[in-house]
């Protein structure tokens, strides 16, 4: 059987988009928690793991007495649970369970229906809501980022609001494919998404309905600014990104650049070989990232001799997350560039879509990841070499609203003083 192998590094998955990804699904999730663990921590652990090693060794998977069990359940479910349940459902839920075992919100099994629409994402075209989420610290499903021009972006649905409801039916993190299903539908319809929003730390329950449409995302947008400053805005790394990238700077550059403002804010993530060239094209020879799979092993992706090097400001914020996270990480670590904005999401880890028999799929966290200087930023995201908040009543961003966008200010008067 043939495999596909896509590393994957959306920060979350996305959600009301019949496509997008997130995953890394890109979305993403549950995972930003870190502890300090002292040394004695540590070699406690590490006996304990030894312990654990050992017993698992004595257990067999799908043992005797699981086997029991699972008759046992089976029976109970047949002979008493309320509703008539279909074999085909439970047959699903048990091949979901296993990969739910692991505790990751970015694995998953994918039946059929689900694979096919996975696909979809990174082919930047969906039906939905267009926005993108990620399971949060406190289980909640999180808005990473409402996809620009979607149906979301344009009801004013937030980075950071918490979706609690889709058609009155509650979710959280642990069934947030549930809630992306449910999101997902046919162009025209209607699909109501309540949302928990934080303002002032007093929160809000908001209701939004929303009408899905097909979306054809554009990743790459730009115009030329004045002082021959060229701005890019990329969305997320898709399939088309890279070259609708050097598409837009190769003609601005005809233009007259000489200075670039590389805006990742809002940038969920995407496909791991789509950033890692664009990063590339402003990076001499060197590391711009690596990964580190369970056995030790690292994978290095590299830069070439040739690069343009036309002064240049990245800006990221708490949508920023995964591939955006690669560039920016890269960027900086190399001093290649300067970040200006708030702290990304902080997603260091690179999932691999398997393909399984009867068009099913599994999508599996692989390895973690480490910018240039050997920083995995997993839960902790990266701090800009500028921290620059937005004003709290800001609407919109970028060089049309340039008077409310003080980050893309700041990356102005940055460039401003470079040659």
């Amino acid at each position: 059987m043939k495999k596909q192998y896509r590393l994957l590094i959306y920060t979350i998955v996305i959600l009301s988009i019949t496509n997008l990804f997130s995953f890394i699904a890109g979305k993403n999730y549950a995972e930003n928690n870190f502890y300090d663990i002292s040394k004695s921590t540590v070699e406690t652990e590490k006996k304990t793991d030894k312990k654990a090693d050992k017993k698992e060794k004595d257990v067999e998977f799908f043992d005797e007495n699981t086997g029991k069990l699972m008759s046992e359940i089976l029976t109970e479910i047949k002979g008493n649970y309320y509703k008539d349940t279909p074999n085909s459902v439970l047959n699903e839920g048990l091949l979901k369970g296993m990969v739910n075992s692991l505790g990751d919100p970015y694995s998953e099994f994918l039946n059929v229906e689900e694979f096919k629409k996975f696909r979809e994402t990174t082919d930047a075209k969906y039906v939905g809501v267009g926005l993108v989420i990620s399971p949060g610290e406190d289980g909640s499903i999180t808005v990473v980022a409402p996809v620009k021009g979607s149906p979301a972006f344009k009801a004013g649905i937030l980075t950071g609001d918490k979706i609690i409801k889709v058609d009155g039916i509650e979710y959280d993190g642990s069934t947030m494919q549930d809630a992306v299903n449910k999101m997902r539908g046919k162009k025209g319809e209607k699909v109501k998404v309540s949302v928990f929003r934080n303002e002032n730390n007093e929160y809000k329950e908001l209701e939004f309905e929303l009408v899905r449409e097909t979306i054809k995302l554009q990743t790459v947008d730009g115009k030329m600014m004045d002082n021959k400053v060229a701005y890019i805005a990329i969305s997320e790394f898709d399939k088309p990104t890279y070259t609708d990238f050097k598409a837009k700077y190769d003609e601005l550059k005809k233009m007259g650049a000489e200075k670039l403002v590389l805006d990742l804010r809002g940038n969920p993530g995407g496909l791991l070989d789509v950033c890692v060239k664009i990063a590339d094209i402003f990076l001499d020879e060197g590391i711009i990232v690596y990964t580190k799979y369970k056995n030790g092993e690292k994978s290095y992706y590299y830069s070439d001799k040739a690069k343009e090097d036309l002064p240049m400001v990245v800006l990221v914020n708490g949508g920023s997350a995964s591939a955006s996270e690669i560039v920016s990480g890269a960027l900086k670590d190399r001093k290649r560039a300067k970040i200006v904005g708030t702290q990304t999401f902080g997603k260091g880890i690179v999932q691999r879509l398997f393909d399984l028999s009867y068009g099913t799929a599994v999508k599996l966290t692989i390895s973690e990841y480490f910018t240039p200087n050997g920083e995995n930023i997993h839960g902790k995201g990266i701090k800009p070499d500028y921290v620059v908040e937005l004003p709290k009543d800001t609407k919109a961003i970028g060089p049309e609203n340039l008077k409310d966008d003080t980050q893309l200010q700041k990356a102005l008067e940055i460039l401003k003083k470079e040659k």
